[in-house]
Formats: structure tokens, sequence, C-alpha cells
């Protein structure tokens, strides 16, 4: 386990978590596993185990265990992680393009649903491959997650609704909250939710919000626009260990947050439990209406 010091302090959310509520985007980092050459950070450990404890003290039941870019597509980490977390646990993974369909089905055995595209800052000649991932995932009936800047949302938005994959956008597209739904990037991702085939990670607001704890209201202005465009289409996440973060959030507040903006039992209930059982395949532990 890692040095408790390393990782973030979570606290009792005040608000518990319905039954089999899902973390559908935080990253396991452990040692054992060498980082890519020129890696752009290498945090301390925060295992599946470290994960493990912050879940149950976090009320929550599953997880999505998303390949971290330090690791390259070297998916062992994330796949030793999903071992250990076992049926509660799914894994996005990092692809390099010369994988056989043999490899890609034992990467769904192993607990693979879906692959990242990363394309933010130094990374975004990775852009170049969206169509030919999209066309991978389709032929694995997985899904596309994209982590990109919103600027490259707006530019790319005829690709992105052209393409036939399911896409699901990391961290509110990551639109500036200063500008928030008045940024093109919220219609672009409002147009692809309304089309039925995507989806919107409410996750890591805080790496954003100029207004900052407890309350970030900025994040919660946001997060109740995307909530309008249809409950349905909504996910939520931790992104533990907040590797990237100075100063780290409590993932306690930020679920206490998100209930608050939710409003209502039936929308946080589709947000933490519903949406992610179809998205992530995990089985379904409410009856459906």
């Amino acid at each position: 386990m890692a040095n408790s010091a390393s990782l973030p302090v979570v606290s009792v959310p005040s608000r518990a978590a319905p039954p089999g509520a899902v973390d559908c985007h935080h990253h396991v980092y452990d040692s054992r596993f060498a980082t890519i050459p020129g890696a752009a950070y290498r945090p301390p450990d925060a295992t599946a185990q470290d994960y493990r404890a912050f879940r149950e003290t976090l009320g929550l039941a599953r997880s999505v265990v998303v390949q971290p870019s330090v690791y390259g597509v070297d998916n062992r980490c994330t796949f030793d992680a999903v071992a250990q977390l076992g049926d509660a646990a799914r894994a996005i993974v990092l692809i390099a393009g010369d994988e056989t369909r043999d490899e890609l089905e034992a990467m769904a055995r192993a607990g693979a649903v879906g692959v990242r595209l990363q394309a933010v800052g130094q990374s975004r000649g990775a852009f170049d491959r969206l169509e030919w991932l999209a066309t991978r995932v389709v032929e694995m009936d997985w899904h596309l997650q994209l982590h990109l800047d919103a600027d490259l949302i707006v530019a790319a938005a005829p690709r992105l609704r052209a393409l036939k994959s399911r896409l699901v956008f990391d961290h509110f597209g990551r639109i500036p909250l200063a500008e928030g739904v008045k940024h093109p990037a919220f219609q672009v991702l409002a147009d692809l939710v309304a089309d039925g085939n995507t989806w919107v990670k409410l996750s890591a607001g805080y790496h954003f919000s100029k207004l900052g704890p407890p309350r970030y209201a900025d994040v919660g202005v946001l997060t109740q626009a995307f909530l309008r465009l249809g409950p349905e289409r909504m996910l939520w996440g931790t992104d533990w260990p907040h590797p990237t973060e100075a100063s780290k959030p409590d993932s306690a507040v930020l679920l206490d947050r998100f209930s608050e903006w939710a409003g209502d039992e039936a929308t946080r209930t589709r947000v933490l439990v519903r949406n992610p059982e179809s998205v992530y395949r995990f089985p379904s532990l409410i009856p459906q209406p």
C-alpha cells in the first residue's frame, strides 16, 4: 500500500451514495510497472488496494479504471488493478494499433470496455487516429473515450458527428468554466448527446474551478446545464488520485456537491448507477421500470 501521506485525504460523504453507485473515472499507479520514457509525470503509488479503501470510505460499489498516459499502451497496471478489484471494476485502455483481434478479445475478457484517446496539450497529435480508433471500438462493441480540449471539440465537430461509435467525453469536455454554456463546445456536445450515442463525464471539474472548494459553484452551474440536456447521458467520476493537482480535492465533498446539483434522487441514481451499468456493462442492481 502506498504511503498514506501521498494519497488524497477523503472524508465520509454527508449523503450516502445510492446502492451500486459507480466511480466512472479513476486511475491506479503502481511502481511494479514501469512508466514510459519521457512520461509527463510520475505520481506516487496509488494502488488497487489503496483505491478499494478509498471507494469503501466514499460508499461507492463499483468503478472504472482508466489507463493513465504515463504507462502508454502497456495496460498491465490497469488490468492488474481490475483483477484485484474483481467484477466490481472495468477497464478503459490505450491501444497501439497493431493489436490482433485475439489480443483485443483477451483485453475484453480482462475487463476492457473502451479505448481512450487523449489529445490535450502536447498530445494533440494523437487526434489524427480518431476515425481509425472509432472503427476498432465498433468492431469490439466497445466505446471511444475522448479526452479533448474544448476548442478541439469545436474544430472537429463534423468529424465527431460522423463517427458510428459510442462516445464518452471526459471532464465536461474541458469547457472553460468562465464561459460555460456560452462556449461553442457546449453546443457541439449538446448536439451529440441529442443524437443518442454520446455520454459526458461530470468529472474533475475541480481542475478548472476558479471559485474552488467547498462549494465549487462554477462547476455546479455547468453540471446543472449538462443535466438539463438529459441525465440519461451523464456519468460521474472522482478522477482519483488527482495526480497532477498540488492541492488534492476531498472526493466526499465532490460527491456531496454532485448530489446537491442533481437535485432529486431519481437523477442521482440515473447518473451514479443506471447509466454506468449500461455504458460499462455492469450487472443491473436496480429493476428497470
